[in-house]
């Protein structure tokens, strides 16, 4: 997700002129594009981790129950956890996680890979730290009536872009039946993925069962 100088402001929680006169200074990573200044999410994130600031999430995550998103946990459990993953490229392994995904059609699965390479040709969704969250950038149109993460535990980590460099060994793949459904989803669970204990228990590979109480913890 691409953020504003007004959605960085406010992710910082700092006047927007602050952030202005960081950009001017060089200080925070903001790109110019057609005119307007604008940062990634995950690599705003990054920075801020290593300025030691606190990005906070945005404000539709007050609002879940509009969204019609029911929480990480759910969405986790529906879309199931899996092992040993295999692929040796970026393609490769989101051919076969998208194999993996429950409650969709098999005669759909070449219509997510597809959206989901779109997705990671106009950037990366690796967000750094060996984890990356493939989504499409839209709705491909499937019939799901709740939002759903499918984890993909990779057989090998593979290299993706990601802007830590850091290769992937942990995919976690978002899909849902609208955009803020999605926003929301992505939100809750970038926030769960700041925090390093969370973050390593996933690089362990553990048990599903383990995961999910580690998320059960945090959403309480």
């Amino acid at each position: 997700m691409m953020l504003t100088i007004k959605e960085v402001a406010q992710r910082l929680n700092l006047p927007i002129e602050t952030v202005q006169r960081w950009i001017r200074q060089g200080k925070i990573p903001m790109q110019s594009m057609r005119g307007e200044y604008t940062i990634r999410s995950e690599m705003l994130e990054r920075w801020a981790m290593d300025h030691k600031l606190n990005v906070h999430a945005p404000a539709v995550m007050a609002t879940p129950v509009e969204s019609g998103f029911d929480g990480i946990l759910p969405a986790m459990q529906r879309g199931g956890v899996y092992y040993e993953v295999s692929g040796k490229s970026r393609e490769a392994v989101l051919r076969s996680a998208v194999e993996c995904i429950p409650n969709i059609e098999p005669s759909d699965h070449d219509l997510v890979y597809d959206t989901l390479l779109e997705r990671e040709q106009l950037a990366s969704t690796g967000i750094g730290h060996g984890i990356a969250l493939p989504h499409p950038r839209t709705n491909p149109g499937l019939s799901l009536s709740l939002a759903q993460i499918t984890t993909c535990f990779l057989g090998q980590a593979v290299g993706f872009e990601a802007i830590d460099g850091r290769p992937v060994s942990v995919l976690m793949v978002l899909l849902s039946r609208n955009t803020k459904q999605h926003v929301t989803m992505l939100s809750r669970l970038s926030y769960h993925l700041r925090n390093s204990t969370f973050r390593e228990l996933l690089l362990s590979h553990p048990a599903q069962a383990e995961i999910l109480n580690a998320i059960k913890d945090m959403e309480s």
